[in-house]
């Protein structure tokens, strides 16, 4: 992937998390990243803890974080990991 691509899909996965962020409506915000028709991850905001829960679909594994910014580069790299698998 070329560097602008990269700046652009970091950006769109930036954006998805801040809209979580924003959102008020629900103690947990859930969005889904996919990768050629397929969920490869899920990511969770508890919005009163403050924690970001990753669940990463391919190893069946989570992850914790407290910081967007860790949350970004991990969705990125788990969607990279997909694009270049196939």
């Amino acid at each position: 992937m070329d560097d602008l691509a990269s700046k652009s899909v970091l950006t769109t996965i930036l954006n998805r998390l801040f809209a979580m962020e924003k959102s008020t409506d629900q103690r947990f915000q859930v969005r889904r990243f996919d990768s050629y028709g397929l969920e490869v991850l899920k990511v969770t905001l508890d919005q009163e803890d403050k924690v970001w829960t990753i669940e990463e679909h391919r190893r069946n594994k989570q992850y914790k974080f407290d910081d967007v910014d860790l949350v970004a580069i991990e969705i990125y790299d788990l969607l990279f990991d997909i694009q270049h698998t196939f």
